[in-house]
């Protein structure tokens, strides 16, 4: 869609340092009026956008963010969805308040998946124990919630251990992000950076991991790096796609992130003969002064699937969605499960009876769920003791 998601910067102030932020050399007096923030969440409604985005900075240092929020659901937005580090969501009356004032989506940003490197990596110590209560506090609630993994020098090779870690705690959703050499990450390079290609292998594994525990192209994502380094997960890049995402910034200004992303990113010799070059914009600008092409080979034909042993055990969004369904209401018609799954913030895919066909179908074949046929309907009901085992916090 056109107007998919509009996303409020709320402020520029954070209560973490760390050393890989792009958004450093703002200035952190600088936020956004509540009466200022009210009127675009109404505009961006009757504009036609479904989803509403909170993020900063941290916006968690807004004491009127659940008030916006409900602002947020008060107008029509059945997706409301906030941008954090976690810190402060260790706090579980704060969980609740946001949940209750209708947040459903609550995606946190882990530089590291112990304590060491995440503490080191955001200049808080203490902040991993922190970060990590919150992400289990916002499980405990049944929010979708979500995983971004800055990828650096510090934490690539682990990248594969740190999506184990928070799936096994529950998460369902992640994007492995290469950072932009921006303000700290600029400053830092030396120190936090590795190259696009270094890194790849890595990430590529840490695909592979997902794809085989069950994690589809909407679950996990790889943003800045382009299609020509995820060899066998090229549609995992999500460069290939529209953001369709209006961006509001504390000082009034809007930006089409499709646009503003476009502008930073530049085509190599290396780009002629890909068979992405029409959907791929290239390699962000910033990198490529710090990097050049070193290591950049075009696509030339796509790469076959490679045959991975499944990891069993694990749920995606879907499913999750699917079982907690059924614990509410067992043994019903697909028209009910669609209808009871659109009322939770853990999955909002949902869309047709189709999905919930094809998700129950998999959850058949992990021995999860039983599908009876009666009066002409499909019935659909949990098995006893089902779920022992499976990652479905």
């Amino acid at each position: 869609m056109p107007n998919d998601c509009y996303e409020l910067i709320l402020n520029h102030n954070c209560d973490l340092a760390c050393g890989f932020c792009s958004q450093s050399d703002f200035d952190p007096k600088i936020k956004s009026g509540i009466r200022d923030a009210v009127r675009r969440i109404y505009t961006a409604k009757k504009l036609g956008y479904r989803r509403l985005g909170f993020s900063g900075g941290e916006a968690l240092l807004r004491a009127d963010l659940p008030f916006l929020a409900a602002t947020a659901r008060k107008v029509g937005f059945k997706i409301v969805r906030l941008q954090t580090n976690g810190f402060r969501l260790a706090d579980p009356a704060l969980c609740r308040r946001l949940a209750a004032a209708g947040l459903t989506v609550c995606k946190f940003t882990f530089p590291g998946h112990s304590a060491p490197v995440h503490d080191r990596l955001t200049g808080v110590a203490g902040s991993f124990k922190k970060s990590l209560r919150g992400l289990d506090n916002m499980l405990a609630l049944k929010l979708a919630v979500g995983v971004n993994i800055p990828v650096m020098k510090q934490n690539y090779k682990g990248l594969k251990a740190a999506l184990r870690f928070f799936m096994d705690r529950g998460a369902t959703n992640f994007t492995l992000i290469y950072p932009i050499y921006a303000g700290s990450m600029k400053t830092n390079f030396r120190r936090l950076g590795v190259g696009m290609p270094e890194a790849a292998g890595s990430i590529v594994g840490a695909l592979d991991f997902a794809r085989a525990a069950g994690l589809g192209v909407r679950d996990i994502k790889a943003l800045n790096m382009p299609p020509c380094l995820l060899n066998g997960h090229e549609d995992n890049a999500v460069d290939l796609y529209k953001f369709n995402t209006t961006v509001a910034s504390p000082l009034g200004l809007e930006l089409d992130l499709d646009s503003n992303v476009a502008a930073d990113k530049a085509a190599g010799p290396v780009c002629a003969a890909c068979l992405f070059r029409r959907r791929c914009p290239g390699v962000d600008r910033h990198y490529l002064e710090l990097f050049g092409w070193k290591g950049f080979r075009p696509v030339l034909k796509r790469a076959k699937l490679k045959q991975i042993k499944p990891e069993p055990g694990y749920l995606n969004g879907l499913e999750k969605c699917f079982m907690e369904v059924l614990k509410k209401q067992n043994n019903i018609p697909t028209t009910r499960v669609l209808a009871l799954a659109m009322r939770l913030p853990l999955c909002h895919d949902c869309r047709d009876g189709s999905s919930v066909l094809a998700t129950g179908e998999t959850l058949i074949k992990k021995g999860l769920v039983k599908r009876d046929f009666k009066n002409g309907k499909y019935f659909w009901r949990l098995i006893p003791d089902s779920t022992a085992g499976v990652q479905d916090k």
